[in-house]
């Protein structure tokens, strides 16, 4: 079967630009390319949805100069990736955590594209200072106001598959709730040097994984 709700966990770039000599700066702008390359990849596959995982809340605890290097790579990607790759009319941007502490530049970029990717078939959810608690308390209060399970009351639907791109089996907080059923994938080759290859074979191996769910 097919996924059709994969979940991206781009790791290593701290490593890869200590490895290659490059600045932070370089290698998450060299990220961003990745990821925008692998979203490509993963709609050709008829996956629906993509939620990214850009930053946890923890993750704002970093140092100043590792931020501005992420910060600076996603600015990039919302405002010149996204808009060169995906079609607006067909393709919906999400932004979810908490926006009130993230950078005003990257906050407008990110809802500058919201505003004009909105209602196409391919999802793509972006994670930046998200914290599972904030989104489960969110959820919560939603479906007492609508009187809806909690269940639909989530922003982000279940996932099928998680690729996180380092070996280390962590989800780090990633959507613990709509993963709890998902195949987890932890790839030895880090982000900056995936090919569309190899997500072609992480979406054909997942076709062979048995999609029991618990049952």
């Amino acid at each position: 079967m097919k996924p059709t709700h994969v979940g991206l966990i781009p790791d290593g770039m701290r490593r890869w630009a200590d490895t290659n000599g490059v600045t932070y700066a370089d290698s998450y702008r060299r990220g961003s390319e990745k990821i925008v390359e692998i979203l490509v990849a993963l709609q050709r596959n008829d996956v629906q949805t993509v939620t990214v995982y850009n930053l946890s809340r923890a993750n704002l605890a970093r140092p100043a100069d590792e931020l501005a290097a992420v910060y600076a790579a996603s600015i990039y990607f919302f405002s010149e990736l996204l808009p060169a790759h995906f079609d607006p009319e067909d393709c919906t941007v999400r932004l979810h955590g908490d926006r009130s502490l993230l950078p005003p530049d990257y906050v407008a970029a990110a809802e500058a594209l919201e505003a004009a990717a909105n209602g196409g078939q391919f999802h793509i959810n972006i994670l930046a200072a998200y914290d599972a608690f904030d989104e489960l308390r969110t959820a919560h209060r939603r479906a007492q106001r609508e009187a809806c399970d909690i269940v639909t009351a989530f922003d982000i639907p279940e996932v099928d598959l998680v690729v996180r791109t380092t070996a280390e089996p962590l989800l780090s907080g990633f959507l613990p709730l709509q993963s709890q059923y998902a195949e987890l994938v932890f790839l030895s080759t880090p982000l900056n040097d995936l090919t569309v290859d190899d997500i072609d074979a992480v979406i054909a191996e997942h076709r062979r994984f048995p999609q029991r769910r618990g049952r």
